[in-house]
């Protein structure tokens, strides 16, 4: 009954301050929107190709256009290119990808812009099917041909799609300044000593803040996912194995939320040094882009690597496989134990440093 009250006073203080929590709120979202911008383009582009001296060489460009990826769109959409300086121009722009070039011996010469990345994986997927080509005239057999085929029936379409997960992961690690500044408040408030006359052991006031950060965190993940899919997120899994997940990395902010309480003294502290905490698990998990890490060891076939001694590594990789992928509860078995496991001692490790350095100060 105790926690339930200090939550509900908990709650009550964060509605007073509501541009703070409006912070929490509104940050991911915005994130999100960026990234859409960014990184919205399709993972598998049809690059529109220009052909200039096509004449001769139907058989060539019909099996350029011919080659699909593996769910069966085109790779390549071929237009007639309209002169040399139109066709530099639409280069410029980026309205095309290359400029093919076929000459009378069926030699082929390929134009683009070198720093464009759509120019770079083209420009691969051209040279390899030319020397496929090439050793199928000159009777050479052929002795090695990769494929690459997608794991599971579903995946993501867009950079957009691979990188919304982590932003959920995002929201609920920016709760830890949050925390921080909240349970700092009740020892510099002297609310602590007030609590205790009643008496209120560490865990009933620990328990009513982390409900309260619960509650929100419900928020922050329906929110998150739910502003991804209006921007076209393609969620493949399922939302109640997504919430889950979430809850088990809103456990491990409140660790470390409290961790941080205990060695701050005003808001400012909290604010700063939680952020800190935040975007450090945030980069380190690699919730915003991959990150190399070395290899410890194996458990259970899995590859246990440096950054996976937080909570958020694992958290980030089962909500990846699960919205990205349709990934059920067994697949991500393993990661979603980790995520509990880590974010359950992170807890325990804040619930007894701020019993023993904070609950003190309060008699």
């Amino acid at each position: 009954m105790k926690a339930l009250l200090v939550a509900r006073k908990t709650l009550l203080e964060l509605v007073r301050e509501w541009q703070l929590l409006l912070l929490v709120v509104a940050i991911p979202v915005a994130f999100l929107w960026i990234t859409e911008l960014g990184y919205g383009s399709p993972l598998l582009v049809t690059h529109p190709l220009l052909v200039a001296g096509g004449e001769g060489s139907k058989e060539l460009l019909a099996e350029i256009a011919a080659e699909v990826y593996a769910d069966g769109r085109p790779v390549f959409q071929l237009e007639p290119a309209a002169g040399p300086a139109a066709a530099d121009e639409a280069l410029k722009a980026q309205e095309a990808t290359a400029l093919l070039t076929v000459t009378s011996g069926q030699g082929v010469t390929i134009k683009g812009d070198a720093l464009s990345m759509n120019f770079y994986r083209a420009g691969i997927i051209l040279e390899e099917m030319l020397n496929r080509r090439a050793d199928r005239l000159a009777g050479r057999p052929e002795t090695v041909r990769l494929e690459a085929r997608p794991l599971a029936g579903s995946g993501p379409r867009s950079l957009f799609d691979v990188y919304a997960p982590g932003m959920i992961v995002f929201a609920l690690l920016l709760t830890i300044p949050q925390v921080a500044m909240l349970v700092a408040r009740e020892s510099r408030w002297r609310t602590l000593h007030r609590l205790r006359l009643t008496p209120l052991r560490a865990w009933e006031l620990l328990g009513g803040v982390g409900l309260a950060q619960t509650a929100i965190g419900v928020v922050l993940v329906a929110l998150v996912l739910g502003s991804a899919l209006a921007l076209g997120f393609q969620n493949h899994g399922s939302f109640g194995l997504a919430l889950v997940v979430g809850l088990a990395i809103n456990l491990s902010a409140i660790g470390w939320g409290l961790v941080v309480g205990c060695f701050v003294e005003n808001d400012g502290q909290a604010i700063n040094v939680g952020s800190t905490v935040t975007m450090l698990q945030v980069f380190l998990s690699g919730s915003f882009y991959q990150m190399p890490s070395p290899t410890l060891f194996r458990l259970g076939g899995h590859a246990i690597e440096l950054f996976d001694v937080f909570p958020a590594t694992h958290g980030f990789l089962a909500l990846q496989q699960v919205l990205c992928y349709g990934a059920g509860w067994r697949d991500v078995a393993f990661r979603l134990a980790a995520t509990v496991l880590l974010s359950l001692l992170t807890l325990v490790l804040g619930v007894a440093l701020f019993g023993r350095l904070r609950m003190r100060e309060g008699r």
